[in-house]
């Protein structure tokens, strides 16, 4: 009892830790240390699917059709899609950095410079693989939170906005991001759309087992 407990505490914490750390990465940019910088970035995917599986458990004693399970696949591949591609992304920096650094003249790290353009396009590869399995799964679930309460209604009105601009917006821009071609990147927007999530199930949980038993 007193271990389930630690976990309807603890995992909300770390999944608003995460998404701290991604809203520091894509919006705010707050200097912390590298290696602390690469914890919670790798952490992110990992935390992630374990959040979908506590949501699908949640949900599925309010919805009982197959959307909620194909919601929470999609999501699943995508935030697995996400840690690859973080975890790519972070390789190339590193070694393009040690080559750099061991570079004795101009010519060889422009030489350097050339060859990082042309890899680094693996790891926006990925990135678009990513959107397209995590805006899917996100839209999915939105669709699943406009069959329950009002206040997961508006949630999924909100989810499905965002999920869609996210989804058109990188389609749209392939194979450049959208923030970088001058449109707005919607990926911080839709991880609003998780704090609130995770706010509303902490809250509602806390509610029910504060609550007297009946017959008590």
């Amino acid at each position: 009892m007193k271990l389930k407990r630690v976990l309807i505490v603890s995992l909300p914490v770390a999944g608003l830790l995460v998404l701290l750390a991604y809203f520091n990465f894509t919006v705010f940019g707050v200097p912390i240390s590298e290696r602390l910088a690469l914890i919670l970035a790798f952490a992110i995917g990992p935390v992630a699917i374990i959040g979908v599986l506590q949501f699908r458990q949640k949900l599925s004693r309010l919805y009982k059709g197959d959307l909620l399970n194909i919601a929470s696949v999609f999501l699943i591949i995508g935030f697995a899609l996400l840690n690859l591609m973080i975890v790519v992304q972070q390789t190339i920096f590193a070694f393009h950095r040690k080559a750099l650094q061991a570079a004795t003249d101009e010519s060889s790290k422009e030489m350097l410079r050339l060859m990082f353009s042309e890899i680094n396009s693996v790891q926006l590869g990925i990135d678009i693989s990513w959107d397209i399995f995590y805006c899917i799964g996100l839209i999915l679930l939105s669709i699943v939170l406009l069959h329950l309460s009002i206040s997961r209604k508006i949630l999924g009105i909100y989810g499905l906005i965002t999920g869609l601009g996210l989804l058109v917006f990188n389609l749209w821009t392939f194979p450049t991001p959208p923030g970088e071609s001058g449109l707005i990147d919607f990926g911080p927007a839709t991880g609003v759309f998780w704090v609130v999530l995770i706010v509303m199930v902490f809250f509602e949980r806390r509610k029910k087992s504060s609550s007297p038993a009946l017959g008590t």
